[in-house]
């Protein structure tokens, strides 16, 4: 069977990625999402998240796919266990899928502001909240996932002088996904690291569709992340500008 029969003849990855946990009764609750999160797929000690300093950024770990059986969640659950052992930052999970964005469809351009749908409205609200992101994107057709270019599509202010790093992941480790996602956060000014995380389909998924990252890959996060929350708090100060008086 080849790779890609093996990919698209899956049914339900979360499915796969529950597998992992040893049998219990039938009639135990499954765990929670956040329960999933805090155990990252590396198969590491569970280490507890690390105090975080008051006034450190907030960052966004989102989502970049909506399709049934999707491995993105995996990937940013994974990414927001490893991120929040760090303590320089507080790192959130925003699904896409859970603001049911359509296809964009507001009668003005993002620009303006004039959002007139419900769903809009809540996605700008969340989105506004953070400093900084990381986009979790996985590869389709030489480019990022349709479902992440919609919801990046709908806000323009509210990504406006922050930072964000990528997590690209795919049959070529994501590699042009994240090419093709950096013009587009440039366009909404958006500065996006050079670090970037890098994962493939052939080494870092168990039969494509558990996570499970080599410690390799895993370790390339780790500077983007670097990279990432200092940006992120750089341009809090260029938001509040409070580098004006510095230009020259």
């Amino acid at each position: 069977m080849s790779w890609l029969k093996k990919l698209f003849g899956k049914t339900d990855s979360s499915a796969a990625h529950r597998a992992q946990a040893p049998a219990s009764d039938p009639s135990t609750p499954a765990p929670s999402t956040a329960a999933t999160a805090a155990a990252p797929a590396t198969g590491a000690a569970e280490a507890s998240a690390a105090v975080v300093r008051a006034g450190a950024p907030r960052i966004a770990v989102v989502t970049g796919s909506t399709r049934p059986g999707r491995n993105n969640r995996q990937v940013a659950e994974w990414l927001v266990a490893r991120a929040t052992q760090r303590g320089d930052a507080s790192f959130e999970l925003v699904d896409i899928a859970d603001f049911s964005l359509p296809l964009l469809d507001e009668a003005y351009p993002a620009a303006y502001g004039n959002y007139a749908g419900e769903h809009t409205k809540a996605w700008a609200a969340k989105i506004a909240e953070f400093d900084g992101y990381v986009f979790v994107t996985p590869e389709y057709n030489h480019s990022t996932a349709p479902a992440l270019a919609n919801a990046l599509s709908f806000l323009n202010a509210e990504w406006a002088n922050k930072a964000a790093g990528i997590v690209g992941y795919g049959s070529a480790m994501g590699a042009r996904a994240v090419e093709h996602l950096r013009g587009v956060l440039s366009e909404l000014q958006v500065a996006h690291v050079q670090k970037t995380g890098m994962f493939s389909l052939f080494s870092d998924f168990e039969d494509f569709s558990v996570f499970k990252p080599t410690d390799l890959q895993a370790a390339s996060v780790d500077p983007m992340l670097d990279q990432l929350v200092s940006w992120s708090a750089a341009f809090a100060q260029v938001r509040a500008g409070e580098l004006e008086g510095a230009a020259v």
